[in-house]
């Protein structure tokens, strides 16, 4: 009789042990398959308040992803000065650290725009710059007389667009042309005003206004843009951040390129927001899907539907990641000792039958072949039998996880109590709506991998403390 022979009668022979193993492989597979899927797992969340508008689509950068960039970075360039990324380190005279990133770091990348673009169903698109605060050179900005100004750097601030009528602002009507037209895709050096400045300055539209970089006002380079429209405000626009640079009447909606010029960043635009309109509105959300297939880094952005609907990758979605990881080595360690117990309870209970293979001339590492052998038929079937659970576990972990990173997240907001960054950035008000997880041929291979490893791990340790005895000292323990 064989090795392979004898293994399964020994497993046939003993049921219970068997089922147990059986148990424990089950268990464990399912909670490999299901952590592992987690780490990947889609978490849909909704943010009213940064919602598109219309049958469009809206990406922005994702915060979560920009910090993880910024710790490479950082990682790279450790404590020394100098530039990675576009993240620049130095050091100030007082002893302290600066950090610095670029508008190459920070912006949503026109080339990802363009292919979103070219998915079918999308009829245009648009690109929002950030507001960017210049110097106003040949007229005034609106200011409030009761507001102390030393702290203000007298500026105006500048957003650019593609096509204006796609602005956020223009969708919700939240403001209205009341001269002129909006800016169109082929214009340059142009611009659309509030009403309060055209009137504080005596301006119409055809006249030019002239702007430079406000860090060096005497010296730097000036543009102009021509006046093409007069706009007013008809719902409230909330400054988005202190200051009358900020404030709504000093907003100057500007063609897409015009902002990087005077801010001394040509060639450098930041663009903030990409909106995109779908065509047939009743394909919605056929277009949807289609745009999440396109070929770009989609974990540098959130993509959100005008319902604030948000995917959000898991190494996006705050520790969650961290916390799957740390889910996985927990399973990992604990089920290779449990495995080693269990198997040295086996193994101990069949001290007689290896003293009498080894009288026989059965070498160790046959019988201890064997033992792994009966070990692997269990864990095939139990593997099998996982397959068909794990998708549960996959999605009820996720779950979990996702929820306690949110938790964690709003916990981490109150205790910084900010959720305002420098560039005007809100955090989101996130809500879980539902979590999608997909177990790949990947995750199964891994999985069988594992478990495989773990068992060879198990058996091998186990069967130390027994094989390293002769077949007398084995007999006589016996007697």
């Amino acid at each position: 009789m064989n090795v392979l022979q004898r293994g399964v009668r020994s497993v046939l022979r003993k049921p219970i042990k068997s089922i147990i193993l059986l148990f424990i492989v089950i268990v464990m597979s399912g909670l490999f398959l299901g952590v592992m899927a987690s780490r990947s797992a889609s978490i849909y969340t909704q943010d009213a308040t940064r919602q598109a508008i219309g049958a469009t689509f809206r990406i922005e950068g994702n915060e979560e992803n920009r910090r993880k960039r910024l710790d490479q970075a950082m990682d790279v360039l450790g404590d020394r000065e100098g530039s990675y990324g576009g993240v620049t380190h130095k050091w100030l005279e007082n002893g302290a650290d600066m950090v610095v990133t670029d508008n190459s770091f920070e912006t949503v990348k026109e080339d990802d725009v363009k292919k979103i673009a070219q998915v079918e169903g999308i009829e245009e698109y648009n690109l929002i710059t950030i507001a960017t605060v210049v110097n106003p050179v040949n007229f005034s900005r609106i200011e409030d007389p009761d507001m102390d100004q030393s702290t203000d750097v007298g500026g105006v601030n500048l957003r650019g667009n593609r096509i204006m009528e796609m602005d956020m602002d223009v969708s919700a009507g939240k403001i209205s042309l009341i001269e002129g037209r909006m800016i169109e895709k082929d214009d340059r050096d142009v611009c659309v005003i509030s009403k309060e400045l055209a009137e504080l300055n005596h301006l119409k539209t055809g006249n030019l206004l002239k702007f430079n970089d406000y860090h060096d006002k005497e010296h730097s380079t000036i543009y102009s843009a021509e006046i093409i429209g007069i706009y007013e405000t008809k719902q409230e626009r909330k400054s988005i951040m202190y200051g009358d640079s900020y404030r709504p009447e000093n907003t100057i909606f500007t063609d897409m390129s015009f902002p990087e010029k005077p801010s001394g960043n040509e060639g450098n635009p930041f663009y903030q927001y990409a909106i995109f309109k779908v065509q047939n509105a009743g394909k919605y959300d056929q277009v949807k899907k289609s745009v999440q297939k396109a070929n770009i880094d989609w974990s540098r952005y959130d993509l959100i539907d005008n319902n604030g609907n948000i995917k959000n990758m898991t190494e996006n979605f705050g520790q969650m990641d961290q916390m799957s990881m740390g889910l996985l080595l927990i399973v990992s360690v604990s089920g290779l000792v449990i495995l080693v117990l269990v198997f040295l309870f086996w193994i101990k209970n069949r001290t007689q039958e290896i003293g009498i293979m080894m009288s026989l001339g059965k070498c160790k590492f046959e019988i201890w072949v064997q033992f792994l052998w009966e070990a692997v038929m269990i864990s095939i079937i139990g593997m099998l039998l996982s397959f068909a659970i794990s998708p549960i576990i996959a999605e009820t972990s996720a779950s979990y996880l996702a929820k306690e990173t949110q938790t964690l997240r709003l916990e981490q907001q109150e205790q910084e109590n900010t959720g305002t960054y420098i560039d005007g950035y809100i955090a989101p008000d996130l809500k879980i709506q539902d979590v999608e997880v997909h177990i790949t041929k990947e995750m199964v291979l891994m999985d069988i991998g594992m478990i495989s490893g773990i068992l060879i791990i198990a058996v091998l340790v186990a069967g130390i403390t027994i094989m390293k005895k002769r077949p007398k000292q084995i007999l006589s323990e016996m007697s």
